[in-house]
């Protein structure tokens, strides 16, 4: 992997290069990045880089651009169009209403896709150098790797990189891997952070009861919104009501460990065992607005995401610390909602269906279409399911539009074929759109063919073992 991570510096620098020629111009920047948390992230790692540089500039949030949203793009007046966390499986689009246009674009993303070389276009993936966008960079640190090569100030948004990789759920049960782990060690030589084992869980400074009672990533179930059933399993340990997880010791924290696993009765306990505890990543700057772990901050612009609100967890990103409260009030709420949420999924586990080859959720209109992949998500890394199977998520999203979220495991994907490769074909077959990650991806397909689409890809997989 050396050899394919020094090509992917060396092809950042060149990116840096053309960057720079638009910095030194004064250019007028449009930039289009994701709403989640690996999007705002790049997205404020380039902001953080034209502000300095007093680059004039627009940022937009949004999901993968369609037709009409390119059309929008082409009748504005800016010299770079800039697209982050997206753009590569929407290429052909791009080309048509923008390249042919003899508009100059820059993608720097993680997704995979096929791109073509051509005068106006400049791109950056780890695609092209044989690196997985699933796990080794996440959009984020494709950015910080171009940035960083324009000015070493830049250095210390390395912390804002790795919160986009822990927002993509890139880091596995033995750490990161490739150019995330590159940025980790640079981050923490630098001192922009440190790191510890525990227990990761929010609100660690919170009383035990509350903290458990408050955890969503991952869910507790039985735990998770009972702030009851967490004090007796406290005083069950001899500790204290006010006790927080720092103060207890390294033998404590472990016993604690335990006892909830013990508790927590559910399909997969190893999930849970890999998501409760690990490597807790604690920012040393003062850069951003909002809490010190970076898995806390995760949450806190997952929840902004969720509530509608990303340019607060934005703002609060580049450092205004009254969008930081904002988003603190925002996070409280989304995580009550989204306990109420997971233990409704507890509640009704025959929703959740099983086909020879995956098993799916309908939510129908039970809640938001953009909660889907979440709960999946979540549903996994708590042991909530098995993962021998693919986890594919429904939602409506109107009378004629049906949102499409897969999860899947590394272990499954192994020996299975990549969960974007399967959206994007079947949903095209639907007269649909979708594509991703080989163990996340999502689709949008017409809702009426919702009972076609669950027939096709379970005969995909099954032919694709």
């Amino acid at each position: 992997m050396e050899g394919e991570v020094k090509k992917f510096y060396n092809a950042a620098s060149n990116i840096a290069d053309f960057l720079e020629t638009h910095l030194r111009r004064k250019s007028r920047i449009k930039i289009n990045t994701d709403t989640d948390p690996d999007g705002i992230s790049a997205g404020n790692i380039i902001a953080r880089c034209l502000n300095y540089f007093d680059i004039p500039f627009h940022i937009s949030f949004g999901g993968p651009p369609e037709e009409e949203d390119l059309k929008e793009l082409n009748r504005q007046d800016y010299d770079l169009f800039l697209f982050l966390d997206q753009g590569t499986g929407q290429y052909q689009i791009i080309n048509e209403y923008l390249l042919e246009k003899n508009e100059e674009v820059l993608i720097l993303d993680h997704h995979p896709g096929e791109t073509e070389n051509r005068t106006g276009f400049n791109h950056l993936n780890p695609h092209s150098f044989n690196l997985s966008g699933a796990k080794d960079v996440s959009s984020s640190g494709v950015a910080y790797s171009v940035i960083k090569q324009i000015d070493e100030r830049f250095e210390s948004l390395s912390e804002i990189a790795l919160i986009g990789a822990l927002g993509d759920r890139q880091e596995g049960p033995s750490g990161f891997s490739g150019i995330n782990q590159e940025i980790l060690n640079r981050s923490r030589e630098n001192d922009f952070i440190r790191t510890e084992n525990g227990l990761k869980l929010n609100n660690r400074g919170l009383p035990i009861p509350e903290c458990l009672s408050r955890t969503i990533r991952p869910f507790l179930r039985g735990l998770s919104g009972n702030k009851d059933k967490c004090e007796e399993l406290i005083t069950g340990l001899g500790f204290e009501i006010e006790t927080t997880i720092q103060e207890l010791n390294e033998e404590e924290e472990k016993e604690l460990r335990d006892e909830i696993l013990k508790t927590i009765k559910i399909e997969s306990p190893e999930n849970l065992k890999n998501s409760l505890w690990g490597t807790i990543y604690i920012s040393q700057t003062d850069q951003i607005a909002g809490p010190k772990n970076l898995n806390e901050y995760v949450t806190l612009l997952d929840s902004c995401e969720k509530s509608n609100k990303v340019e607060i967890g934005f703002s609060a990103m580049l450092g205004d610390e009254t969008y930081g409260e904002k988003a603190h009030d925002i996070t409280k709420k989304y995580q009550k909602n989204m306990i109420e949420v997971m233990n409704w999924l507890v509640s009704e586990e025959d929703r959740i269906k099983t086909t020879p080859q995956f098993r799916y959720l309908d939510i129908e209109e039970e809640f938001k279409s953009k909660m889907i992949g979440e709960i999946l998500s979540i549903a996994i890394e708590s042991g909530l399911v098995k993962n021998n199977k693919p986890l594919i998520g429904l939602a409506k999203i109107n009378e004629n539009k049906l949102k499409v979220s897969a999860r899947a495991s590394a272990e499954y994907v192994k020996s299975g074929p990549p969960l974007g490769e399967v959206l994007h074909k079947i949903s095209e077959e639907l007269e649909g759109s979708g594509g991703g990650h080989n163990v996340a991806a999502a689709a949008r397909i017409p809702y009426e063919r919702k009972d076609e689409f669950i027939k096709k890809v379970d005969k995909f997989l099954k032919n694709h073992k």
